[in-house]
């Protein structure tokens, strides 16, 4: 009899072992024969032949059950086989989706990676599923080295960009899912998968050969279960084609964006969300050199590819703009074989940097969208009569995947060259830009400075600290036109322009993006140090002065100046982060005033609005709580051993004015902008640890406002028609009487 076990362990090795039929022929013989203790030269005649003939059928039978038993486990199973269902019969949850890739990965563990790269805000795990032949699957270290190299000419020559040329494949990257009721895009990421790991076709080989295949299904899970929990609730045993039906009309809010409600498409640029920042540094580690974003539009539609509409963001090339036709013309022509609709260059411009298309294209990839026709349940009946089924959006992402694919292998070795100029050309035209750098000043609130610097980190640009005080003339700001000399403090920050991320840095921080057309799809301006109130200067020259390079920006600590108060501390209201002590402070009870009026208190001015902490009638603990909010905070609390200032009011006037705890309502739920809600939402979640009350209209109009200080309406995104048509005039007075009554009502765009 065989040991079972030991049989079994043979299965799980012969996919891996060169060697793997032979040694299932050992194994078998081994248990008839104890082969270390007999040989064949030392049996009698007779049972020499005995042994051959042994030998023979046992080489014969142990050969086809290797080849069987390795056959059966590089068998790539297909959803069915695990998920239960055909791709197309639903809609795919996060769950099984990761289920399948796990089986996709143990079926083909040659040829698939399944990396996790980071987590959703509900602590969904983010993957990168990478396919490749088993060579390049087994260098690519090697390969991501190459890569970079090709990255920075400053340390790579022509002749060695060459060299890596011949020697290493492409890498196009496709993300699937950014926008959570845009399904198809999952589902097709799971059949490219399949389909690349299950054909052995010589043109799937020579893709695999010259391509390291990287793909994101699904970058945002968190939205996209949001969706699926919708469509399953609300879809019978058989799908409804009225396009008027529930299962085509989502509710409120939707599971286009994530957790906190924020556009994951339009984050790239600014990582303000954790799937943004962890796909950012992901997609940084990889670099390559075709990105692809796959959505969905109306239903009515048909497919968009690239060339894109204009404008084109002017930092881009035109080289991108020729690769965006080399593709756009290769998906035509599959689309063209199957009688396939589709169209480009129409809409979607290439403008804003934070897109899935255009910041890929600012970083040396060619960066593109494919849209397809959906956003509706599994059969929707369109307005043409026509009836489109989730399979007909799978079919169609999946061409314009494998397509890309295809003419990225075909075009290796050009794409490879394009990259290698991109990054070369760019630090041509930072010799000739008329920025040579930007220089930022982080005196007037550090911790801000701290973060866009940490963005800029983030993003891959090269950023300096001066090591001494300098100062610097011909400057130019971003409020006025004049030019003007300034002294910076050491610590200040130096950006210069001619580093390799040169025309992505432009594209973040130029002042006035230049316009050659006025039709946008979306987004038309920006500025980071407007964004983020950070004092920031330009300048045509160099500076001359010490620097260090900065892998991070840290903040100077914060202190209690003049230890331990026996009166009173007090904090000026001039930083972002003296917003997070008062936050705190109110949330455990204590008592806060606010300073109408300036005043001077051992020699040092606090203006309007400094915040001043009595020690009488606050817990005990406030020494240490303010001690550690100082230095968790990076803010500079004074201490008041005396009520009795030198000019202004004195600590005890009645223009020092007690600050209430604040009880807030934010109206949530339709007909409020999910996003808007979410902005504030994530704003006092995650930045300031405010607590609030969401409340529906509904909600709004019954509850008792007398105990709530402020009430928050997001924008409605109608200009505030949609609040118009839902409140009547009882609730307006009721509104009124309760602001009259000192209430706080914050109005936002629409809600304005």
């Amino acid at each position: 009899m065989f040991d079972g076990r030991i049989l079994t362990q043979s299965r799980r090795n012969s996919v891996n072992s060169p060697n793997s039929r032979g040694g299932m022929f050992h194994l078998i013989l081994s248990q008839i024969y104890p082969l270390r203790h007999v040989t064949m030269t030392s049996l009698p005649l007779p049972q020499m032949r005995h042994k051959h003939f042994l030998f023979f059928l046992l080489l014969v039978v142990g050969f086809a059950y290797g080849t069987i038993c390795q056959a059966a486990l590089n068998v790539v199973p297909t959803p069915r086989q695990i998920l239960g269902y055909d791709l197309g019969e639903r809609f795919t949850s996060y769950a099984d989706l990761e289920h399948y890739l796990r089986a996709l990965r143990d079926a083909a563990p040659d040829r698939m990676k399944l990396i996790p790269y980071g987590e959703s805000c509900e602590r969904r795990t983010l993957y990168l599923v990478v396919i490749s032949d088993s060579q390049n699957l087994f260098r690519l270290d090697d390969i991501r080295t190459n890569i970079k190299r090709l990255t920075d000419p400053r340390i790579t020559s022509a002749a060695e960009a060459n060299r890596i040329i011949t020697s290493t494949p492409a890498i196009a990257w496709l993300s699937y899912g950014v926008h959570g009721n845009e399904a198809s895009s999952p589902e097709a990421a799971l059949n490219v998968i399949h389909q690349l790991l299950s054909a052995s076709d010589d043109s799937t080989k020579a893709l695999l050969k010259n391509v390291v295949v990287v793909i994101d299904p699904l970058l945002n899970p968190d939205g996209h279960e949001r969706y699926v929990a919708f469509e399953q609730t609300h879809s019978g045993k058989a799908p409804v084609e009225d396009r008027n039906a529930i299962e085509h009309n989502e509710d409120w809010p939707s599971g286009r964006t994530n957790h906190y409600f924020f556009d994951l498409n339009r984050d790239w640029a600014w990582l303000t969300q954790p799937e943004s920042r962890a796909r950012v540094k992901a997609y940084r580690e990889w670099m390559p050199q075709v990105h692809v974003d796959f959505h969905e539009m109306s239903y009515n539609s048909s497919y968009f590819f690239f060339p894109p509409f204009k404008p084109v963001n002017k930092n881009i090339p035109p080289s991108t703009s020729e690769w965006d036709r080399i593709f756009g013309k290769a998906n035509a022509e599959a689309f063209d074989k199957k009688g396939w609709n589709y169209w480009s260059g129409e809409s979607f411009d290439l403008f804003y940097p934070g897109y899935g298309d255009s910041w890929p294209s600012l970083h040396g990839a060619v960066g593109m969208t494919y849209e397809q026709a959906g956003q509706a349940g599994l059969h929707v009946r369109r307005s043409d009569e026509t009836t489109l089924t989730l399979r007909d959006r799978i079919d169609r992402h999946s061409e314009t995947s494998l397509t890309t694919l295809r003419t990225t292998a075909q075009h290796k070795a050009e794409l490879l060259r394009n990259y290698y100029s991109f990054f070369a050309d760019a630090l041509k035209e930072a010799e000739n830009s008329r920025v040579k750098e930007y220089l930022v000043d982080p005196t007037t609130d550090p911790s801000r400075a701290a973060k866009m610097i940490t963005l800029l980190l983030n993003e891959g640009i090269e950023v300096y600290r001066a090591s001494e005080n300098f100062s610097a003339g011909g400057l130019h700001t971003y409020f006025v036109k004049e030019t003007q000399s300034k002294k910076f403090p050491a610590g200040s920050f130096v950006i210069r322009t001619a580093q390799p991320s040169t025309r992505f840095l432009t594209a973040l921080l130029e002042p006035d993006p230049v316009l050659s057309d006025t039709f946008f799809y979306d987004i038309s301006t920006w500025t980071l140090p407007l964004a983020y109130g950070v004092e920031t200067y330009w300048t045509g020259s160099s500076i001359s002065v010490p620097v260090s390079r900065v892998d991070s920006a840290t903040v100077p600590a914060g202190a209690v100046v003049g230890g331990k108060a026996s009166y009173a501390y007090l904090m000026q209201w001039n930083t972002n982060d003296a917003d997070r002590v008062l936050a705190w402070l109110l949330q455990h009870n204590y008592r806060v005033n606010v300073a109408m009026k300036e005043f001077v208190l051992n020699d040092v001015r606090f203006r309007r609005g400094t915040m001043i902490i009595p020690v009488a009638g606050n817990p005990p603990d406030l020494e240490h709580d303010i001690t550690t909010l100082a230095m968790s905070y990076h803010t500079v609390i004074y201490s008041a051993n005396t009520g009795f200032s030198q000019s202004g009011i004195d600590l005890g006037s009645d223009r020092a004015v007690r600050l209430k705890k604040p009880s807030i309502i934010v109206v949530t739920g339709s007909p409020v902008n999910a996003e808007s809600y979410g902005e504030i939402w994530s704003l006092f979640d995650d930045m300031y640890e405010i607590g609030f009350t969401p409340m529906k209209l509904d909600q709004l109009r019954r509850a008792d406002l007398h105990d709530y200080t402020a009430i928050i309406f997001p924008d409605d995104g109608r200009d505030g028609q949609g609040y118009k048509n839902l409140l009547d005039s009882n609730f307006v007075q009721k509104l009124k009487t309760w602001i009259s009554s000192g209430g706080a009502y914050i109005g936002i765009e629409g809600g304005a």
